[in-house]
């Protein structure tokens, strides 16, 4: 036993992140990978170990299991260990708030100083940004912040109100030479605290973003990061191994599938969610027995609340605001004439392989779903042209999941212009007509309207044109200016109408408007719950309405349905369950009946094992 070789670890700091280290154990590099958090830089040739809170517990647990008495610290990591100098004081008695947070937003505050790596889980509204400029201003950091581009300029406001201008932020916009010139006077001038870029920006210019000297980063709606294997997320979590401290914020972290959290986590960490996505997976799914890429159920949820509630505080607005009431209400309105012959033709077409107790692929499902949609608002998109039947590349293409009209087709690379074709009649546009006449007869009434399609927000426009009727629109191609129009809409009273896409709700205030209309509305539930609060926040003082328009008994009654249920039917769709389809799907819903549970037309087509999954 005496010759049994000897572990030593120091301590140190590695990119401003302390952690404990070692240059030698070679020998016991199968014992080393036993310790949490364990990881080797090559480059290096030297393993590290996080020495913060609370993972410093976990790694000293498993020095003493894996090492005993073999291992020796040095000094420093000695005092480290035995003065637990990585317990935070708190905020400091003599920091000084430009304003006066909320207490929950203080809890916020105390939580992030105590933990370097850290996800604030609140609902929309609560005031997350002002938690983290009060943390850059508290540490004296230098921060890159990411979001969404209708954030971006959202977030310059918020670091300019809470910082009384004493941080200086560049936000990362307009064409690509101006966002080229941003991050290089970043990278340049000292003075400058905080460099806010969009998502898409940072995936295409990490390498340029490494030359800012940032010690915090922090990922805003970082729901947008649900994706472990997109280029995005790798881009990002490639960002983030720079930073000392990392943040994520969210008011839907998950949508109820646990494999939504695992980019998120390792945007703060590798090794917080799990070795690998495969072992993240394989933990908490439960796959069909007969395809294992097809997810059944969830289980170990409880352990996965654990192991998120050690680095993430939540909170909602009933625990933290007295926000007025909130009223829902439907209104119907009735598909005739060609509309409804069209529509009826297409369920007929989509479901007859229901007939068969087939399930859907993914892509067919949504594309019958998108297309119910356009109908019931009036018009259809012309589908492309189908370049792919007789072409001899075909086989080839499918192999290598090669899809048409994409760089890599060799037919045709650009799409046609795609051609919308409007039905004779449009009940829908009629009944926002007359509630719009009902809510804007009271002179300080405004009203947020938001679409899904470009033709959807085309026809409203068109509407609000005829009534002679002032409003503000947005969509993808003037995203990057909607805080901007946000507080043109707050402000002037003449403005009465803001007309936007719903992806495009997120990250701004539109409390002026007491009253919401969803003309159109996607499948997804992020978007739906985002847009929902945007004028349901901190500042609201008055009752708010939202009306729906849905056409009863039709595949947008189930949407509606669904989402406020938070059925996540983008998911549903992902794992081939053409609930939105069968037409006992309302049915279903209104007695709780879930997908392949008894009563299902599904179980005797496949044997699943569903766990409803609880809140995370």
């Amino acid at each position: 036993m005496d010759n049994e070789p000897i572990f030593e670890c120091s301590f140190t700091y590695h990119n401003g992140t302390p952690v404990f280290s070692s240059t030698g154990g070679g020998w016991l590099s199968r014992e080393i990978r036993r310790v949490f958090g364990a990881l080797y830089l090559r480059n290096q040739q030297m393993w590290i170990f996080p020495a913060f809170y609370p993972y410093v517990e976990d790694v000293l647990s498993d020095f003493t299991i894996v090492f005993g008495e073999r291992i020796c610290f040095d000094q420093k990591a000695h005092d480290w260990i035995w003065n637990k100098r990585w317990i935070h004081s708190g905020i400091v008695p003599d920091f000084q708030y430009v304003m006066q947070p909320f207490l929950h937003q203080q809890e916020a505050l105390e939580f992030a100083l105590q933990h370097l790596r850290c996800g604030i889980f609140y609902d929309m509204g609560l005031g997350k940004s002002k938690t983290v400029v009060d943390l850059i201003r508290h540490e004296h950091c230098r921060a890159l912040i990411l979001s969404p581009v209708v954030g971006v300029a959202m977030w310059l406001a918020e670091i300019e109100k809470h910082s009384a201008g004493a941080l200086r932020a560049i936000g990362v916009s307009g064409s690509p030479a101006n966002k080229k010139r941003a991050i290089i006077t970043a990278c340049t001038e000292p003075e400058v605290s905080i460099l806010v870029v969009s998502y898409d920006t940072a995936k295409r210019c990490v390498a340029d973003l490494l030359g800012f000297d940032y010690q915090l980063i922090v990922a805003d709606e970082s729901h947008y990061l649900r994706s472990n294997n997109s280029a995005r997320t790798k881009a990002i979590v490639q960002l983030a191994s720079k930073a000392t401290r990392r943040i994520v914020l969210s008011g839907t972290p998950t949508l109820g599938n646990p494999l939504h959290l695992y980019g998120q986590l390792a945007f703060l960490a590798p090794y917080i969610p799990a070795k690998d996505f495969w072992t993240f997976r394989s933990m908490y799914t439960i796959t069909s027995p007969y395809n294992a890429r097809i997810i059944t159920g969830y289980k170990n949820l409880d352990m996965l609340r654990l192991r998120l509630a050690r680095v993430s505080i939540r909170r909602t607005k009933e625990e933290c605001l007295d926000l007025p009431e909130r009223t829902i209400i439907d209104i119907p309105f009735q598909v005739e004439g060609v509309q409804r012959e069209t529509y009826n033709q297409l369920v007929a077409d989509s479901t007859k392989l229901l007939a068969k107790g087939e399930l859907y692929e993914a892509p067919h499902a949504a594309a019958v779903l998108q297309k119910l949609l356009q109908v019931l608002s009036g018009f259809f998109i012309t589908p492309l042209p189908n370049i792919c039947d007789n072409c001899v590349d075909l086989k080839a293409c499918v192999a290598n999941s090669v899809k048409p009209y994409t760089h890599a087709c060799r037919v045709a690379q650009t799409p046609p212009e795609q051609r919308v074709e409007w039905l004779p009649n449009n009940p829908k546009r009629t009944a926002l007509a007359g509630l719009l006449d009902s809510i804007l007869v009271e002179k300080r009434n405004k009203v947020i309207i938001w679409c899904h399609f470009i033709a959807e927000l085309d026809s409203v426009e068109t509407l609000l044109t005829e009534q002679d009727i002032e409003y503000v629109r947005i969509d993808g191609s003037n995203s990057d200016k909607a805080q901007e129009t946000a507080t043109l809409f707050n402000a002037n009273p003449k403005v009465r109408v803001y007309l936007a896409q719903i992806a495009t709700g997120v990250a701004i205030t539109l409390t002026s408007a007491t009253y919401m209309i969803y003309y159109g509305v996607s499948y997804k539930l992020d978007e739906y719950l985002q847009s929902m609060d945007r004028n349901y926040r901190i500042g609201q003082k008055a009752p708010v309405f939202v009306y729906r328009l849905t056409s009863p008994r039709s595949v947008l009654e189930y949407v509606f349905r669904a989402l406020a249920q938070k059925i996540n039917i983008a998911d549903s769709l992902t794992n081939r369950i053409d609930c939105l389809l069968c037409s006992r799907s309302l049915d279903c819903m209104a007695a709780g009946t879930r997908p392949f549970d008894k009563g299902c037309v599904y179980p005797s087509r496949v044997v699943r094992q569903i766990t409803h999954p609880v809140q995370l």
